[in-house]
């Protein structure tokens, strides 16, 4: 995903906690907020809870790899936080993919069509 359209600031994943509105699914957790932007920000979390380093990084991949395949099918203007569950390391990236697309269609972020780009 280009540098542009990632979140990067601890101030913004500190605003996306505190004001963002949250949807859950087994495989990661979408925190939506409006940002005032003319594009969609996203940022990744994976906390020990997941596991060692390798198995955080792979579901940090795998979450960054479904929100750039879905990109261009959200809305502009709003920050995303995606927060993987321990679950997603069971799970390959067309499930992730589908998991971003379903919470981001009940969080009314997609643009139309199906979501999966």
């Amino acid at each position: 995903m280009e540098r542009r359209f990632r979140l990067r600031r601890a101030a913004d994943f500190q605003r996306l906690r505190r004001e963002g509105r949250s949807w859950s699914h087994p495989l990661l957790v979408l925190v939506a907020c409006r940002s005032g932007l003319d594009v969609t920000r996203v940022g990744v979390i994976a906390t020990r809870k997941i596991g060692k380093a390798v198995h955080r990084n792979r579901a940090k991949r795998l979450l960054r790899e479904a929100a750039r395949r879905l990109h261009f099918h959200l809305e502009p203007g709003w920050d995303l936080l995606l927060i993987a569950r321990p679950e997603i390391l069971q799970a390959k990236e067309p499930q992730v993919r589908e998991a971003l697309a379903l919470l981001a269609r009940e969080a009314g972020l997609m643009r139309g069509g199906n979501g999966q780009g």
